[in-house]
């Protein structure tokens, strides 16, 4: 039996517990023994409890980093992660090593942790990355720009200065480890295995010819069965944080749509709900069955997560509301396909009213979602996992040296 963490360090909420758990229960029916560390265990119980999957808070980054510009490209996403300040950054690469020293672990995956990756380099451990695109950045140097939609002059110097920068400063910290050091700042994400749980069309920073895209990976099955208003008109589901800037501006305007709704807002204060649920208007606060709910529904409300993934695999349109870069390139992407509209997070809310009537009336959003659906290889998400699993298998039969470089 082999022991395997699969370690989540950087980014929100939980799809990417959600992405783990199926792995993680595939590779214990296989009979090893995964064991998960996360950024975030609050809500880790509720997920992974039922299941008696092992789960240990990861080592993260508390402090914040004051001063920053906004973050151009991932390098400096990786500024306010410890990257400006090597004494730091070896602490976390330090208690990373200490952590897996306890663990005994046979392989590590890694799902958007590239500290634990510095951590990692050199030990003789076969490593896994999987993840979506954003968090595996290309092999390039420097790291490619966020805005790739903008013409960017003049940002090259800067892209270079950070480049250089945030390898210093990893370096210093390999040399404190006994670990290899890196030419660039993409060799952190190099790995004996890579699977980018996603599609080239939604790759945010563009298709790439050699990475291996599987296809997303989102829990679908879990959660409760989803009750739509009793009214007439399409039904559309909304998944929308309540801190979203623009949150009752967008409750109002579904007020006013002859459209049906089902929410899921978590967290959103019960004043809300009496104020805005009416006959067309359904709330709720707990999680919902993903597989019914798109299998039901006309059109999707989101904020371009992995909810995105799961829409337009169902050939569902889309009305995106980005609030974070992330999910700003994504919106890019799936409107690029003329499958999605989408608000930047700059944009005017009084254009919500118009959004939402194209998102119900224009046809072509849903024909060229389905249109994309139609071209998949497959929307299974369990031969994805299939295939991450097999990975392991292989990657466990590597000699312990395999790693050391």
């Amino acid at each position: 039996m082999a022991t395997i963490v699969m370690i989540w360090e950087l980014g929100a909420d939980l799809g990417h517990i959600n992405r783990l758990l199926p792995i993680a229960l595939c590779l214990r029916e296989a009979g090893h023994h995964p064991v998960m560390l996360l950024r975030d265990i609050s809500r880790a119980e509720s997920i992974l409890g039922a299941h008696q999957l092992a789960f240990l808070q990861a080592p993260v980054w508390l402090t914040p980093v004051h001063g920053l510009p906004p973050d151009i490209n991932f390098t400096e996403t990786l500024y306010r992660f410890g990257y400006l300040h090597p004494d730091g950054l070896l602490s976390m690469a330090k208690a990373w090593r200490t952590l897996w020293a306890l663990l005994n672990p046979d392989l590590m995956i890694f799902d958007h942790a590239p500290t634990a990756l510095l951590a990692a380099r050199g030990l003789p451990i076969p490593r896994m990355i999987i993840g979506n695109s954003f968090g595996i950045p290309p092999a390039e140097r420097p790291l490619p720009r966020f805005r790739w939609w903008t013409n960017g002059t003049g940002e090259q110097p800067r892209l270079e200065e950070t480049e250089q920068r945030a390898t210093r400063n990893s370096n210093a910290v390999l040399k404190q480890l006994g670990a290899p050091p890196i030419d660039q700042l993409s060799d952190l994400f190099q790995a004996e295995a890579l699977h980018i749980c996603g599609r080239p069309e939604l790759d945010v920073y563009g298709p790439r010819n050699h990475e291996v895209y599987i296809g997303p990976i989102n829990t679908t099955t879990l959660g409760a069965t989803p009750h739509w208003p009793l009214a007439e008109g399409p039904a559309v589901f909304a998944y929308i944080k309540p801190h979203y800037q623009h949150f009752e501006a967008l409750l109002k305007t579904i007020g006013n749509s002859k459209a049906r709704y089902l929410i899921f807002a978590p967290g959103i204060p019960e004043a809300l709900v009496r104020r805005y649920q009416k006959g067309h208007i359904r709330f709720s606060t707990t999680p919902l069955r993903m597989d019914e709910v798109i299998k039901q529904c006309h059109a999707v409300i989101c904020h371009a997560g992995g909810m995105t993934d799961i829409a337009l695999d169902a050939g569902k349109p889309l009305l995106l509301l980005p609030t974070q870069m992330e999910q700003t390139m994504t919106s890019h992407r799936a409107a690029a396909l003329g499958a999605a509209l989408f608000l930047p997070t700059e944009g005017n809310p009084g254009l919500l009213p118009k959004l939402l009537r194209q998102l119900l009336e224009d046809s072509a959003l849903g024909q060229c979602a389905a249109q994309y659906a139609a071209t998949l290889p497959h929307t299974d998400p369990s031969i994805a996992v299939a295939q991450v699993v097999a990975s392991c298998k292989n990657l466990l039969a590597i000699p312990t040296t395999a790693n050391q470089r």
